[in-house]
């Protein structure tokens, strides 16, 4: 079960500080069902909580984590729940048990959204009080788990007791009405569960699909971004593998596949996040959503079940093996011939240049023979391999590649001592301008060491020494130092583009971030103003589309500077929110005229109730009947509250209880 990724992603997940520190463990993603970086749970104490919370998922969808850890880090037990229940995605069905060992305190809280509503409060203090706090006390970790299970199974249960009190209380027509109603509530829970299952097993046209009812879609849609982010991460996995043996260019398909794929994947979360956030959607506007998630990651998983052929013939050398082998004994004959001309070819330069000089290639010849002669070790025992029973034949792959890998370093070998006399002239020849170009790109390198990273670091070192060298030991290394010096030229001009590009990168996100935000505060300003001066009229959902935006549009600014991408799509959403809220304070303002009788010449207050001035009796229908009197709080008395008044409301989240134990 998996919600929608929310923009907390730069929080650290669970399942990464478990090598942290051992006596605090801040909230985080719960990475599986039944988690204890606590470390109290033998195996086999591990095993009978999972089977209990496994047992609570089949029985009646309802999917309990639980999570041992030693402190809640200085936190208050339901806050540290909340962040991890919102780290971790959990939805309207997912309940969560928080242990904290060393602390002595716990925390058992759910959703109070419908899937749940057979879970109250009240039932969550009961299994707490009955079922939980007694196996804490006594330290049974694992009973406190199987415990909160089974007590909430328990309350998902119709009991006995309840049928027998309602059948003394209100006689036969009560028991059946309990008993139709149950019988419906269990009825829906199953035609759900057989959706779902409908939808696992066949594929369905678009119309099809959209027939689909909420209940379906919406449990359907959470499993497909599940198997879709799983199908995902195990790709990248393979493809990273891919990249190493085949390199970028012959694994470029895959990796713009799942590029589009990831891309999706990240859309479709976006929907996820705003269907499970606090602000409602209508019925249309969540099916709109839901079948997007749908159809958005089903296509995406097309698109990378289209790569499977070609990238399992890539990464299947077996099927090549024969060809391959034929090639390898051809280079390996080129080899042996070119072994004779390069000797002779090096004493010659070793007498007209001095071994001094031809230093950097001295050698060449003899190590070239090594790497001939395991190039042909490993090819004999590759071909042993292959002609072993199918099955068998794995290890002829790492024999490929050793052999064309020595080939390849021996064919670079013999290469340098062609390549001397020319890299000789061109030492004396070109070092000088050489020289001049690295030392202006180093000091280009200066000015982007922010976006130059790592890479850009290591090149600038790397080629510095290079620099050094050439200055001070060309007379008696030309050909080294100069080899040495173009290589470390070739890789600074590689980090100086990438470094040009992030910096261009950079201010490009900068400019947009600017006008991301501009164009943010500006809708949020007049979508506050708008409603200010309306609030008479203005219903709950353009308040709350609002309240959401100001808060956004803060978290863009405050993020501005340390992370502007993020920033940028905040603010973005902001500016949409605050688009939502004026068009839906003007549809309210709209309705509430057309409501209105036609104003009175003199003192009509239509106007102050529009603006707010007064509220309470006009929106509660004092005015009707025409007149402002009247002893029941008309006119501008305490009947009608005016905004000076004070009073507010509040109501919560997630439900739940907890404490010390």
């Amino acid at each position: 079960m998996i919600t929608l990724v929310l923009a907390l992603l730069s929080s650290v997940l669970l399942g990464s500080v478990l090598a942290g520190r051992a006596d605090a463990q801040p909230p985080g993603r719960l990475p599986e069902p039944v988690s204890d970086p606590a470390d109290v749970l033998t195996e086999s104490q591990r095993a009978d909580v999972d089977a209990a919370v496994d047992r609570l998922y089949s029985d009646h969808g309802i999917q309990l984590w639980v999570v041992y850890v030693k402190s809640f880090d200085g936190m208050a037990n339901d806050t540290w729940a909340r962040q991890t229940a919102e780290l971790s995605l959990l939805g309207d069905k997912d309940i969560l048990l928080a242990i904290a060992t060393d602390d002595r305190e716990y925390r058992l809280t759910a959703p109070p959204n419908a899937s749940t509503a057979d879970i109250t409060d009240a039932d969550l203090a009961t299994i707490a009080t009955d079922d939980v706090v007694p196996a804490l006390k006594k330290a049974d970790w694992a009973g406190a788990g199987i415990a909160a299970a089974d007590g909430i199974a328990a309350a998902m249960t119709p009991s006995n007791t309840g049928w027998i009190v309602a059948g003394t209380v209100g006689g036969v027509a009560v028991v059946g009405g309990g008993g139709a109603w149950m019988y419906s509530r269990r009825k829906k829970r199953r035609a759900v569960e057989t959706g779902v299952e409908a939808l696992r097993e066949h594929e369905l046209t678009a119309d099809q699909l959209v027939a689909q009812p909420l209940d379906v879609l919406d449990p359907w849609s959470r499993e497909v971004l599940t198997d879709t982010d799983n199908a995902i991460r195990t790709s990248e996995e393979e493809l990273a593998l891919a990249v190493g043996e085949f390199g970028p260019a012959q694994t470029a398909p895959f990796r713009n596949a799942l590029d589009d794929a990831k891309q999706a994947l990240a859309a479709s979360f976006m929907l996820r996040q705003r269907l499970d956030d606090d602000i409602p959607e209508t019925p249309d506007e969540r099916r709109t959503m839901l079948l997007q998630i749908i159809t958005t990651c089903t296509d995406a998983d097309k698109r990378l079940d289209e790569q499977v052929t070609g990238f399992d013939e890539m990464r299947n050398l077996l099927i090549n093996a024969a060809a391959r082998f034929d090639q390898i004994t051809r280079s390996l004959v080129d080899l042996r011939t070119r072994i004779e001309a390069s000797t002779t070819q090096l004493a010659d330069l070793v007498a007209r240049h001095g071994e001094q000089t031809c230093t950097p290639i001295l050698h060449n010849v003899d190590l070239a023979r090594e790497e001939i002669d395991f190039a042909e070790r490993s090819a004999d025992q590759g071909r042993t391999a292959i002609a072993r029973p199918a099955g068998e034949q794995g290890p002829a792959v790492a024999d490929i590649r050793a052999a064309e890998g020595a080939i390849d370093q021996a064919t670079k070998l013999l290469d340098a001592i062609d390549n001397a006399e020319g890299n000789i002239a061109a030492a004396h020849t070109q070092m000088p301008a050489l020289i001049t170009e690295v030392e202006g790109e180093l000091a280009e390198a200066a000015q982007l060491t922010t976006d130059g990273g790592p890479a850009l670091a290591t090149a600038v070192q790397t080629a510095s020494a290079a620099l050094a060298a050439a200055k001070s030991g060309f007379a008696t290394d030309p050909l080294g130092v100069f080899t040495a010096l173009v290589d470390a030229d070739a890789e600074l001009d590689d980090a100086l583009d990438a470094a040009r590009g992030a910096a261009a990168e950079r201010t490009r996100r900068a400019e947009v971030l600017t006008a991301a935000l501009t164009s943010a505060d500006a809708k949020v300003s007049a979508a506050r103003d708008f409603i200010a001066t309306r609030r008479g009229a203005v219903q709950s959902v353009a308040r709350t589309r609002l309240s959401e935006a100001e808060r956004l549009v803060q978290d863009a600014h405050a993020a501005s500077t340390s992370d502007p991408v993020t920033a940028t799509d905040t603010a973005r959403r902001a500016g949409s929110l605050a688009d939502q809220a004026l068009m839906a304070a003007q549809g309210d303002v709209v309705s509430w005229q057309r409501t209105q009788q036609p104003p009175r010449q003199h003192g009509s207050a239509a106007g102050a109730v529009l603006t707010g001035v007064l509220v309470d009796s006009f929106l509660r229908g004092a005015t009707r009947g025409g007149g402002y009197g009247g002893h029941r709080g008309g006119g501008y008395t305490s009947g009608g509250r005016s905004p000076g008044s004070f009073g507010g409301s509040s109501s919560s989240g997630r439900i739940g209880t907890g404490g010390r134990f």
